[in-house]
């Protein structure tokens, strides 16, 4: 018997992935952190291209209602009402302020067209309805750009509060120019950052690499060197000890894996020597044993006396029940060593079993069996047909020993992919678990069956027979009974 190592090397790679193009991982820390970092400037880009002009429009018009809401409060203070105006012209932001007949109270333009009530201001005034106030945003032809209006109701009158927007734009794209510049910087930052980390992530994973390399190649004696206190400290403290751990467990198991393999050897050796020993004792056993069955034949007609006849036959009964155990011997031996050649031919097993029935009928009524049979499918097998008559011989007479209880024997047989099935049932006591495990096996015969009938070698015969024909065999426990499943390669 071979002994096969089986401390290998791991399965290598696939091939798939072996074939794969490599990429070092800090080129790929680089590059991800280089494609987020555009990413994310194209983003805010794009946010402040679509929106930055309504961001500033929308404060453009909350400055507005802002100081026309202190127009409003301060309206009856002509002092505070006056460094309101003069503060929002500072900032851009002109106001007009007119009583309910439409005549001018205040207002800061420079120019004299719009120091005067104007018919602008009166358009303003009548968009305004029934609202408090109103926003509304108008070309100013004399500078071609866009004037922000707010037109509301005062206390004592209305108000009229303007501001150029052609401002907005240029602060909007100052804005853009600013972002652009700082992502650059940004950007170029970001990726000297990202140099540096992925070169040091690269560096302690190449070490890594190399050492769990070292280990899938079963060699133990670099060590990762470990110089942070985190989390990557403890892994690789981890993949370190798993080193030591595998190093000291592979050679426990080189050692126990000698052991076994010479524990094996010797168990073969014995076992093959036991055989021989078995077989060349039963080949030695059958002449004489012929001879005595023979001479005994022919004395026990000249026996008068009742009691010498008496001994003589049971010398007689004794004497074919060790020949039938030493043929059994020899055909187990001649089974287990492989020297047989099976005869394989198209085998009608539903006849061979009632044909054993036949064979059977006697004890089957003296034990008043009820038979229960049931033959499904094809019944045809390619099989040798001696041998397998011994498999439905020994298995019917194991069933036929054992029956109890209700005295029923269940008979079964159907095809299942590629094996033949061969099933019987006999109903009784179930088999104790230890006896289970080696029912197979040659010579073992519990103390509860001692007194029964036969050799004790039927159910191993029934194993080798069925080994040589590539099949299975099987017993459980069932309900009420035990059962035994034969397969049989089709």
């Amino acid at each position: 018997m071979k002994i096969k190592n089986t401390l290998k090397h791991p399965v290598e790679q696939d091939t798939f992935l072996s074939n794969k193009k490599r990429v070092s991982i800090k080129l790929k820390i680089f590059t991800f952190v280089g494609l987020f970092v555009i990413l994310n400037i194209i983003i805010n880009l794009l946010v402040i291209r679509i929106s930055i002009n309504d961001i500033y429009l929308s404060l453009e018009k909350k400055e507005l209602k802002k100081e026309y809401s202190l127009i409003n409060k301060n309206i009856d203070n002509e002092s505070r009402l006056a460094d309101i105006i003069y503060e929002a012209n500072n900032n851009g932001i002109k106001i007009k302020l007119l009583d309910n007949d439409l005549n001018l109270l205040y207002t800061i333009f420079s120019d004299n067209m719009n120091s005067k009530f104007t018919d602008l201001d009166l358009m303003l005034l009548n968009s305004l309805k029934q609202d408090n106030n109103k926003i509304i945003t108008l070309k100013n032809y004399k500078s071609s750009g866009y004037d922000l209006h707010l037109v509301g109701k005062t206390k004592s009158g209305y108000a009229i509060i303007s501001t150029s927007i052609e401002s907005l734009k240029k602060d909007a794209k100052t804005t853009v120019i600013v972002v652009l510049a700082t992502s650059a910087i940004t950007f170029v930052i970001l990726l000297l950052i990202a140099y540096f980390i992925s070169k040091v992530f690269s560096k302690k994973i190449t070490e890594v690499k190399e050492v769990t390399d070292d280990i899938t190649n079963l060699k133990f004696n670099k060590k990762i060197n470990v110089k942070t206190n985190d989390e990557l400290g403890d892994l690789f403290n981890n993949i370190n000890l798993m080193s030591d751990h595998l190093q000291s467990n592979i050679k426990e198991l080189e050692k126990a894996n000698a052991k076994l393999k010479e524990d094996l050897l010797l168990k073969e050796k014995q076992e093959e020597i036991r055989k021989k020993l078995i077989a060349n004792i039963s080949h030695e056993f059958k002449t004489p044993l012929t001879i005595i069955s023979g001479y005994s034949q022919l004395m026990l007609d000249d026996v008068k006396d009742p009691e010498n006849k008496k001994n003589m036959e049971l010398i007689i009964s004794e004497s074919e029940r060790l020949s039938d155990l030493v043929h059994e011997f020899l055909e187990l031996s001649r089974l287990e060593s492989g020297n047989i050649t099976l005869n394989k031919v198209d085998v009608d097993v539903k006849a061979l079993i009632n044909n054993e029935l036949d064979k059977l009928s006697m004890k089957i009524k003296e034990k008043k069996i009820k038979v229960d049979t049931k033959f499904t499918g094809n019944q045809i097998i390619n099989s040798d047909k001696k041998q397998i008559t011994k498999v439905i011989e020994n298995i019917l007479t194991n069933a036929i020993k054992f029956v109890k209880g209700n005295n029923i024997i269940k008979i079964r047989t159907y095809s299942k992919d590629e094996y033949f099935y061969y099933e019987v049932y006999n109903s009784g006591d179930n088999i104790k678990d230890k006896v289970l495990e080696n029912i197979f096996n040659s010579y073992y015969k519990d103390k509860s069956t001692r007194n029964k009938e036969g050799t004790g070698l039927g159910l191993t015969i029934v194993k080798a027979i069925v080994t040589l024909h590539e099949g299975t065999c099987e017993v459980k426990n069932v309900k009420d009974g035990v059962k035994f499943i034969i397969g049989i390669k089709k």
